[in-house]
């Protein structure tokens, strides 16, 4: 359970980081428009969407090991 937790605690930290630069250049390329309320709803989804798969790594790491 150990390794299983450093795995999934470098996968969130690459996630994380991926999913941020993925965000930035989304916005960035894609030009969302400048109306305020678009721009705080992109934001809003985009900064609620890594829960799904964070929350499936999270499940991962806190599965008990199998019995032998």
């Amino acid at each position: 359970m150990r390794l299983r937790k450093l795995i999934g605690l470098v996968a969130m930290l690459v996630l994380i980081v991926f999913y941020a630069l993925l965000v930035m250049t989304v916005a960035v390329t894609t030009s969302v428009p400048d109306n305020k309320w678009i721009e705080f709803f992109f934001y809003l989804i985009t900064g609620i969407a890594w829960v799904l798969p964070a929350g499936a790594i999270i499940y991962w790491m806190q599965r008990p090991d199998e019995e032998e």
